[in-house]
Parts: structure tokens; sequence; C-alpha cells
């Protein structure tokens, strides 16, 4: 039997992790949602719960305490004396594995590493008070300055019909740059360097992934190199067809709107962010999704002081203790803005990817608490493939002739959809390239030399990589800087993710095709993904992971396939989809009632401190009824 000290050592590192974490994240919730009257005081005491919690994992005593147990277990051949002694074994490699990917043994490094998340703290409470919006060009009111949000400003380049007050809001946009280069990123990102080298990486980004995803910064610029030159001559044909279909060159305020602005108000009432709450359980119970008893707190809508960029995060982690199953409690966000045309649309896919989210971190069913946190030794490519999955499902037209309604059931005529498909698929490889430019520009930054690393220089460097991805004079529709995780310490270093994890989704929704035919009300998806993606938790890596449920090793030919399209082939696509299911329903399948929504979790809608819809001692379908009663009541509101 393992030995009483190895027992003690795993309820003792569980226990404290718990408290921690849970503290730590607890207080996250707090600060980013602007739950209190005093932000720069929320922020304080998530910095200092954040020190507490790296205290405890960079320790280096806690790495050479566990290596010590399963050097004594592993001696004494405790792997095959039975399930406790294998149990302990894959709990304490799993403490293994997560204390080297935080463990710092040198006390310098680790102040220095104090002392960064004290400066995020102070930039992100500046990026907090800062006044956002745009000046109204001329017309009405020339000149005055409406208060917008990122998401608000960002909805407007795609949905508002007037062409300077798009150009207006890209300039609100660009102006989170200035506010985060006078806020002193630029010396984060220079002490971030210096962690980064102290690490025993050649600048910072290039430590942070070796210890997350196991891979370095070549090996992960390599697979981008080769999606860049798989998508640079679509990307570029669709800026020149645009331009060409205008009469006039096209530019970063511009540019989705003339591809899908019209689309998006024509399908905006397919889309009522009312019925969010009730597709997202009905979508996700159809693929066989439970959340396995977890706990789910939801904050959707978008207001004054909560962060403006949708995330999960898991104060409570899933895992199994001593053979007895501990939920999960998970909180995620989107940021709606009832009444905004577009955001109806924009809001399903987030309370998707946060929900897919959700549904990983709920099921992870492994012996210690360390297995099923979002950080690392959790890879970030890994985690955004199960979110990017099942929000790619609201764009394949069987979904959408199965649950895009109207608030009076009326279903999105197949024209439409058609429609839909044929406007957004000519820039599917620029879209690719978008977020690329994140990447790239990222890394730029931290390959500049601390001596050259003035505001003009990295506003030079990244227009330049804007300019040579999008193929826009002007950069980018989201400029690089105004995306919150180049800022935030927990998700700098990060967006390559997004980028591995299309390769993987591509890949994953290629699988359940081929074995099913289908993935919307494919009762089989999860199941599978709970059984190959979701209960292993960080004990496998990203590409093994990937290849465990899909029999191939990853490559990235699924997604290439699908950006290189022409808006013909997928237009026959989707045609097929529909057909396929018009075929189920007059086999009494995709049509038939819905049954009752069962994700085995406990729901509370929350808007900020308020609750305004909840499971307690209710069922789904009137939870959700009561979230589509206070959206309304927002949308009259709204105007």
């Amino acid at each position: 039997m393992p030995s009483v000290v190895a027992h003690e050592l795993l309820d003792t590192l569980n226990r404290d992790y718990e408290r921690l974490h849970t503290a730590k994240e607890d207080a996250f919730w707090t600060a980013y949602m602007g739950l209190t009257s005093d932000p720069a005081a929320a922020r304080a005491e998530l910095d200092r719960r954040e020190i507490a919690l790296r205290r405890c994992l960079q320790d280096p005593a806690r790495l050479a305490l566990v290596r010590e147990q399963l050097r004594r277990l592993e001696s004494e051949g405790g792997a095959g004396a039975g399930r406790a002694d294998d149990e302990t074994l894959v709990a304490l490699r799993g403490w293994e594995a997560t204390f080297a990917a935080h463990a710092i043994a040198d006390a310098g490094a680790r102040e220095l590493g104090e002392s960064i998340v004290a400066a995020e703290g102070r930039i992100a409470n500046a990026r907090g008070a800062m006044t956002l919006g745009y000046r109204e060009p001329a017309g009405g009111r020339p000149g005055e300055f409406v208060p917008a949000s990122s998401v608000r400003l960002g909805a407007m380049l795609l949905s508002e019909p007037d062409a300077a007050r798009r150009k207006a809001a890209w300039d609100g946009l660009r102006s989170i740059e200035t506010c985060v280069l006078e806020h002193g990123f630029l010396d984060i990102v220079r002490q971030r360097n210096r962690f980064g080298r102290q690490l025993g990486g050649e600048d910072y980004y290039d430590a942070v992934v070796r210890r997350v995803e196991g891979l370095s910064k070549r090996q992960i610029f390599d697979w981008l190199d080769e999606l860049e030159r798989a998508t640079r001559d679509a990307g570029r044909r669709a800026v020149e067809a645009l331009s060409a279909e205008r009469g006039e060159r096209a530019t970063p305020w511009n540019l989705r709107y003339w591809a899908a602005g019209d689309v998006t108000r024509e399908q905006d009432a397919w889309f009522p962010f009312s019925e969010a709450l009730r597709r997202w359980g009905r979508s996700f119970a159809a693929l066989g999704i439970e959340y396995q008893g977890a706990t789910l707190v939801l904050d959707l809508l978008d207001r004054q002081g909560k962060h403006e960029n949708g995330f999960m995060h898991g104060p409570v982690p899933a895992w199994r203790e001593h053979g007895r199953w501990r939920p999960a409690r998970i909180q995620f966000t989107a940021n709606a803005i009832p009444g905004l045309t577009g955001a109806g649309r924009r809001a399903f896919e987030t309370l998707f990817h946060e929900g897919g989210h959700a549904a990983h971190y709920s099921n992870i069913d492994m012996p210690a608490p360390c297995f099923s946190q979002e950080f690392a030794p959790s890879s970030v490519a890994f985690s955004e493939t199960q979110s990017m999955f099942l929000d790619s499902l609201l764009g394949d037209a069987d979904w959408q002739a199965r649950y895009a309604t109207t608030r009076d059931g009326e279903p999105m005529p197949p024209a439409l959809i058609e429609k839909g498909v044929r406007a957004r698929q000519p820039l599917a490889a620029w879209e690719l390239r978008q977020r690329l430019s994140v990447c790239y520009g990222e890394k730029a930054l931290y390959e500049i030399p601390e001596a050259e690393l003035t505001p003009q220089r990295a506003l030079e460097t990244l227009r330049e990589v804007e300019r040579r991805l999008l193929f826009l004079d002007e950069g980018s529709p989201r400029p690089i800087l105004s995306v919150p995780h180049l800022i935030s310490g927990e998700s700098s270093a990060y967006y390559h993710g997004y980028v591995l994890a299309e390769i993987a989704v591509e890949q994953t929704r290629d699988f359940f095709l081929r074995r099913d035919g289908r993935l919307t009300d494919n009762p089989r998806v999860g199941p599978s993904l709970r059984e190959a993606y979701w209960k292993p938790g960080n004990s496998r890596r990203f590409a093994d992971l990937v290849q465990g449920l899909t029999g191939a090793p990853l490559t990235a030919r699924h997604l290439a396939a699908r950006v290189n399209r022409t808006a013909d082939e997928a237009a026959a696509q989707a045609r097929a989809e529909l057909a396929r299911a018009a075929g189920a329903a007059g086999r009494g399948g995709a049509a038939a009632r819905p049954e009752p929504v069962r994700l085995g979790a406990s729901i509370r809608v929350v808007h900020g401190n308020e609750t305004i819809a909840s499971t307690e001692g209710r069922t789904f379908e009137e939870c959700a009824a009561a979230f589509a009663d206070f959206v309304t009541r927002q949308e009259r509101a709204a105007g």
C-alpha cells in the first residue's frame, strides 16, 4: 500500500490548493464583473490572492516533496499493487507536472513575478477607468462623445450602416492602445521578458508556451507559419474582390460591413438574444452533454464596469476525492447588448463558446484538483478546442434550420441561410489571418530589443504586422493592443491557442461527420467528448488527446480546406446539410417535439449582483422563460 506520508502529502496539497484557488477565482469574479463600488480595492484583493496562489505553485520545495514521494512509491512497485495505489501515483504525477510548470527556484525571479502582478493590476485599473466611446461624425450632433464599450464598438463595425460612424467606432478601439501605452504596458513587457529569461526562455513568450504547451515558441509558430502561407492568397483575394465590387479601397472599418453587414441585419430577427439560454440548453442536451452536477453561474449582459470580453473560470474544480465525486462550480460570461443589431448572434456564439469550456471542466474526472484547473500545465489550445468546436455549430446550415427561429417560432428560410453562408465564406481565410495577426503582433512585441521598446516602435511594429497579414493599409479592424488578452497576465502569450484550436476543431468535426454523418443534435457527441477529451483533464498533451479521439495525428489540412473553399462550394455543402435535416424531420427526427432539457447542472443567471433566473425549484424551461422576460424588458428599455 502507498505510504501514509504519500496520502498525507496528497491530502495537504489538494486541500491547500483548493482553498487558495477558490479564494483567488472568487476575487477574480468580483473584480472582473465590477461587483463592488471600489474597483481598485477589488483589484488589489485579487492581486493579493493571486500572489498567494502563485507562492504555493512556485515553491520549489513542494515539487521536491512530490518527486521524493514518487521515487519512493515507484521503487516500491506501488503502481501495480491495486487501484488505490494507482490513483495515488496518478495524482502525484499530476502534481509533479503542475509544480514543474510553475516552480521557480530563484527567489529574485519569484519577487519579479509578484511585481509584475502588481503592475498588471494597475494597468487593469487604468483600462477599466478609461472613458471609452466614439465621437459623432458630421450629422446630427457632430463632435458629441458617445460612451460605448469595446463590445459595442466592435459590433458597430459589422452592423452600423453609416461609414463615418463606423470609422469613429474604429478610432474608439484604437484609443485603447493609447491608454495602455500611456499607463505603462511596455514596462510590463520589459519586466515579463526579464522574467521569461530567468525561467530559461529566449523571451517571455517562449518561456510561457514551454511551460503551458510543452512546446517552444518556434514550434508554435512553425504551425502558424504553415497556416499563414496556406491562407495568404485567399485572404488577399477576398480584400481585393470586395474593393473591386465597391469601387473603393477596403478599410478596417468597412471590410466586415461590406462582406456581411446586410445579411447580419437580415438574419438578426432569427437570433433573438432573449432565446439564447433556451437554445443553448436544448442544443447541448440534444448533443448528450451533461455537467455532472456542477453549479453554473452565468452573467450574460454588457454593463458599465464589467470586463469587456467573455470568459469562463472555475472557482471550484471538478475532481474525485478518494472515490467521491466533487462537482465543479463554474462561472461564465457574455457581453450582449440588448437591441443592438448583430448582438444577439454574437451573444449566442459567446454562450456556446463559454458553455463549451464549462462542459469540459465540469467533466474532468481525475484524483486531484490540479488536473481540472485552466492554467499550466493545462493546454490553452486544447481548452479552446472544446469551446470553439461547440460554438462552430452555430454556423452550420442544419443547426440554423433547427434552432434559428424568430421569437414567434418562424424558422429561418433556407434561402436566407444560404445567403449568410455565401456572404461569410469569402472572408473565412482572412478572418483566420486576423487571429494570426494578434499572435504575430504579440510575439513581435517581445522580440523588440529593450533599448528600442518605445510606444512609437511598438505601434509601428504592430501596424506592420497588421498590414502584412490583413492587406489593409490602416491596419486591423481590431487593433492588436485593444485585445485584452495581451494586457492580462493570465492570458498573455495565449492567443495562438485559438488558432491551434481551430486546427483541432476542424479535425474533430471531420471525425464526427465521417463517423455519424451529422453534428447537430447528434447524441453521441457529448459522451465521445467526455470519454476522449474531457475526463483526462491535463494528464495528456493537446496533440495526443486529439489523436486519441480522431485516430489521426494533428493536421491543419481540414482547416485549410474549409477556409479556402469558394462561396459556391460552401453553399453546396449548406444545401446538402439542409436536405439531410429535412429528411430527418420527415422521419420524425430533428423536428420532433423537444424533450425536457436535462443538463445535470444547477444554473443561476445573474446580472451583476442580481439573480434574474435560476433552476432552483424550477425546470430549465422555466428558468429560460424568466431569462427571456428579463431580456425583453431590457430591450424595451433600450428603445
